[in-house]
């Protein structure tokens, strides 16, 4: 899939540049059954038909036939070529005399995923067939399996191992799809990704130079073989690297070809080297028995294989189903991208994954879309799935004439291609993917790469998987679990109290260390919060109290568990009390042994505002030696207003003002205690601030002459001084100074209120 438009970025025009629709073309939905076809006969009525058979129609009618045939025809040769190429990268070596079969079966397997591909994807003109980075790792298997496994038997192993992976990566496909599990291969971490991919493609090189009669690093520069084999290789894939480079065309690449064969045929009939000479050479691929290239059903190779061969390659089987699903979903996205259309990735998963169970049937390597493919041809002729059928039924046709045909290709342009498809990988993974990646993950991904060179395939993905991990946790331990570090200076609760009070809360607010906790707490970023807690312990203002607030924490570990023991421990030595607020269930279930065991060092609040409000109450023990209220309303404002104020005793659960309501005036708080509330549209209520003796309410809609801006409840019997509106015009009209003094005791109200958000707000941003 790298061959048609391997430089073209998919971040241009997104596909606006496809040919505007005609009267007749096809109006296609996301799925097969919300396809329909409108076309205008004779300029009269429109005719509805069956969604797929009308496309097709369609697509064959006489204005649109030749570019249906051109297209398909071309692709189709060279998707055929591909699929010689990686079959011969499958059997190479000691399975040199079994590639016929395996390019017949091959070429079957992989002109059958592009026809059900073309037909049932809900992506009109989807290309696809069988794939490189499948068929590199299926390489390394068969030529291990070519070691331990003697005679008939190999074949008909290799046969039964590429049969079972096709129908084992359908079925994961196909599960995947119905349960829509499609953003599971999405956690694969992408330098793992990119890592075995550009070592998908080193292995495509070696086995290209393998083809090529050359090894790794090249050997035999100046043989007579690398004449006829090495060398027009490395043109044909020079050339290639060029055009991608340089953006050309799409049917470059397959003129680069047709001249190679071409031209190969041509020197050689200058040089007088015949075609039996040629092949007792190796220039050219075969020879082949006569007759067409389909062996049968691979079927029989399930009796005839070596099952624990097939099971000692289970690591590098399972390395398919791993990397096939992200390598999918991956272009999946990009295709999105590059043709400006949603894709249902549930449903190209099912009927891909129906495509590998029919090519596991034949015996064939899993395959799916060719992204390149399928974006260019969108671009030049839209969604039209004609040209992708024609061009499934052209490999199938490749099978059907025979060896005549596939004996006239010179082996360099097999390996050529190869070489090619795996240098563009390196390329694409290692050169132009470092400038998306920090560089710990391009350092990750080249390292997987020269551990597959080094050391094999298996052992790179195991070590970049455990690296990845490795990276993850350094990462996230690096990451700080303390979201907010705050005093009672800085954050203090909802309950509003006497100006008296609050001026002390400020001043001895350093006694209470408040951490507002995120993420998972695990044993790399658990010793954070220790750390905290230790620095604090030799501040001026003794440590009294620390809260922790677990209200964005997803999960604890044992190891912090046992963390939270040790600041337990400490807080017996060094006097301070552990308040734990905001834990979910799981975490409070987690916690329940440790509350019970330090219980004299540790409470559990239900959120932060209530733990607050715990160690404010704690703190105020202290005020004069007891928790007594602090100083209620000034003498001076009430005897001054004593004619204008309303006393009265309101019982618990009183309704002192609704939201929305026009305002009842002021209430000033001699004893007692209220909560604010805000009513939301739904229903709910928000509790946004307690009041207790001494504080005022209602001056907000007062002053600003609006309804109420929350609701206000009683929480227990409550004395209170009112002030009416009318009451308020009042003294501001006869008793200027009463007013003065009034004004004066609301904007303190006010400004301690606005001073303390402004320290929170600032406590916040640092």
């Amino acid at each position: 899939q790298h061959i048609f438009l391997p430089g073209v970025s998919l971040s241009g025009r997104h596909g606006r540049d496809a040919p505007a629709a005609d009267p007749a073309r096809i109006s296609e939905g996301r799925s097969r059954s919300e396809l329909r076809l409108a076309y205008s006969r004779d300029g009269g009525a429109t005719v509805t038909t069956a969604p797929l058979v009308a496309a097709l129609v369609e697509d064959f009618r006489p204005r649109h036939l030749a570019a249906t045939l051109a297209t398909g025809l071309a692709l189709g040769f060279v998707n055929g070529l591909l699929g010689v190429a990686l079959m011969s990268l499958i059997f190479a070596g000691p399975l040199t005399e079994s590639l016929p079969v395996g390019i017949g079966i091959g070429l079957v397997a992989s002109g059958t995923i592009a026809v059900i591909l073309a037909l049932w994807s809900g992506f009109p003109g989807m290309y696809g067939g069988i794939q490189d980075n499948s068929a590199a790792i299926l390489g390394l298997a068969a030529a291990s399996i070519a070691t331990s496994v003697v005679g008939p038997e190999t074949e008909d192993t290799v046969l039964a191992m590429m049969m079972a992976t096709s129908m084992a990566t359908g079925a994961l496909f196909i599960l995947m799809g119905r349960f829509r599990l499609g953003e599971i291969a999405r956690f694969v971490p992408f330098p793992v990704v990119g890592g075995l991919l550009a070592g998908t493609g080193y292995l495509i090189v070696v086995g290209s130079l393998g083809i090529l009669g050359a090894g790794w690093p090249l050997e035999a520069m100046t043989t007579t073989g690398s004449l006829g084999l090495l060398w027009p290789g490395l043109a044909i894939a020079g050339v290639f690297l060029v055009a991608a480079l340089r953006h050309w065309p799409s049917r470059a690449y397959l003129v680069v070809m047709v001249v190679g064969i071409v031209g190969f045929h041509l020197v050689s009939r200058v040089s007088g080297v015949g075609r039996a000479e040629a092949h007792t050479r190796g220039w050219l691929l075969g020879p082949f028995p006569d007759g067409g290239l389909w062996p049968g059903f691979a079927a029989s190779s399930i009796t005839g294989a070596d099952w624990g061969a097939i099971a000692a390659e289970a690591p590098s089987l399972v390395t398919v189903l791993l990397l096939v699903p992200v390598t999918l979903l991956l272009y999946l996205s990009a295709l999105e991208i590059g043709t400006n259309r949603d894709l249902d990735a549930s449903a190209e998963l099912r009927s891909t994954g129906w495509a590998n169970v029919a090519s596991g049937v034949l015996g064939g390597p899993p395959g799916y879309l060719y992204m390149s493919i399928t974006v260019t041809a969108h671009r030049l002729l839209g969604g039209r799935r004609g040209p992708a059928v024609v061009a499934g039924l052209t490999i199938l046709a490749i099978v059907a004439v025979g060896s005549s045909v596939l004996e006239l290709l010179p082996q360099f342009v097999i390996g050529g291609l190869l070489l090619f498809i795996g240098v563009d990988f390196l390329v694409e993974w290692l050169w132009k993917a470092r400038r998306r990646m920090s560089w710990l993950d391009y350092g990750l991904m080249v390292g997987i790469v020269v551990t597959i060179a080094l050391i094999g395939f298996l052992p790179g993905v195991a070590a970049g998987l455990a690296a990845a991990i490795a990276l993850f946790v350094y990462r996230y331990s690096r990451t700080d679990v303390v979201k907010h570090l705050l005093t009672a200076s800085e954050h203090q609760s909802n309950i509003e109290r006497p100006l008296d009070q609050a001026e002390y809360l400020q001043r001895v607010g350093d006694a209470v260390l408040v951490m507002e906790l995120q993420g998972f707490i695990f044993f790399g970023t658990a010793n954070q919060i220790v750390d905290h807690v230790k620095s604090r312990l030799g501040a001026a203002e003794p440590l009294r109290h620390v809260v922790f607030d677990f209200r964005l924490v997803s999960g604890v570990d044992s190891s912090a568990v046992a963390l939270f023991e040790r600041i337990a421990l400490l807080g017996r030595d060094h006097g301070f009390t552990l308040v734990m607020t905001g834990l979910k269930s799981g975490i409070r279930e987690q916690f329940s042994e440790f509350a019970a065991e330090y219980a004299d060092v540790a409470i559990i609040e239900s959120d932060l505002d209530h733990g607050m409000a715990w160690c404010e109450d704690r703190l105020l023990e202290d005020l004069d030696g007891s928790a007594q209220p602090g100083r209620s309303l000034p003498e001076s404002l009430t005897h001054r207003l004593a004619g204008y104020l309303d006393s009265k005793t309101v019982p618990e659960g009183s309704l002192l003002m609704r939201q929305g309501d026009p305002s009842p005036g002021i209430y000033l708080i001699t004893t007692g205690r209220a909560t604010v509330l805000l009513e939301e549209p739904n229903g709910d209520q928000v509790r946004l601030r307690t009041l207790r003796e001494g504080t005022v309410l209602g001056e907000i809609g007062l002053y600003r002459g609006e309804m109420c801006t929350a609701t206000v409840i009683t929480d227990s019997e409550c004395n209170v001084l009112h002030l009416t509106p009318e009451a308020f015009e009042r003294v501001c009209r006869t008793d200027p100074g009463a007013a003065a003094e009034l004004h004066a005791f609301v904007a303190r109200s006010l400004a301690a209120r606005l001073t303390h958000a402004n320290r929170m707000i600032r406590a916040l941003h640092e």
